[in-house]
């Protein structure tokens, strides 16, 4: 905001007044060692994303739009033209005392056809690019403010076996349930891109999956990050998040 007041001493040069921020641009964040969960410094994240207001009825428009846009719409039902059986008058149209017949195949008779019943077709909705990255940025910062948001310095695991991504989730807390997988707390892992030993070893441990920074923005995956308990990101996924949503 700016405010112009008149100069007392020089009427013909007026005083430009600008608001300062009430709060500084950045929020600060530990960043950890993924094996340890040891702290090794402090970095700065944008207050607009991590520290977004959190509007709930934006998630909801988000989520309602991403799990329309997953359903698969093959649900279908036969009419009266699909439905197998003779295509015949069944009774006279005269003499009987009845009602006129005209196909047993019609939605009013038994093994008939059905009348206004789901086709196959698609249930996806359309959502401004705009309210996905305001519903992004309050689901970044839901998390950050529930405390369920780890970063990480990198994503490195030596090699590809569950055993040794599982023996770090339960040694560093991030999973307290973590020895009955059912009940286990679900993790989402960001990353800048795809680690053949992380996707290997995530793929066989129930609600833990590894994604990447671009396939969050792509598809605007308001679902993923909420639904997860737990939301792991290494330095360079939350460079490329933060950069990608602040507002222009």
């Amino acid at each position: 905001a700016t405010i112009v007041e008149q100069n007392r001493f020089s009427p013909e040069a007026p005083v430009i007044l600008k608001a300062l921020p009430v709060y500084p641009q950045f929020l600060q964040a530990w960043y950890r060692d993924f094996k340890t969960n040891l702290p090794l410094g402090i970095m700065n994240v944008e207050r607009q994303v991590f520290g977004a207001p959190i509007r709930k009825d934006i998630l909801q428009r988000a989520v309602i739009w991403q799990r329309d846009c997953l359903r698969q719409g093959t649900h279908s039902t036969k009419n009266r033209s699909e439905v197998s059986g003779t295509t015949r008058k069944w009774a006279p149209q005269k003499g009987r005392g009845k009602a006129r017949v005209g196909s047993h195949r019609a939605p009013h008779w038994r093994g008939g056809g059905v009348a206004h019943g789901p086709r196959p077709r698609s249930h996806a909705t359309d959502l401004p690019r705009q309210v996905q990255e305001l519903a992004l940025r309050s689901a970044l910062a839901t998390k950050f403010a529930q405390d369920q948001l780890v970063i990480v310095q990198d994503v490195l695991l030596e090699t590809e076996k569950t055993k040794e991504l599982r023996a770090i989730l339960d040694r560093n807390a991030w999973d307290p349930l973590t020895k009955d997988r059912k009940q286990g707390h679900s993790i989402l892992i960001l990353t800048k891109e795809h680690k053949y030993n992380l996707d290997l070893a995530s793929r066989n441990l129930q609600r833990v999956h590894a994604l990447t920074a671009e396939e969050i923005l792509d598809a605007g995956d308001v679902y993923n990050i909420i639904g997860h308990e737990i939301l792991i990101m290494d330095r360079e996924a939350t460079e490329i998040l933060q950069t990608a949503l602040k507002p222009k």
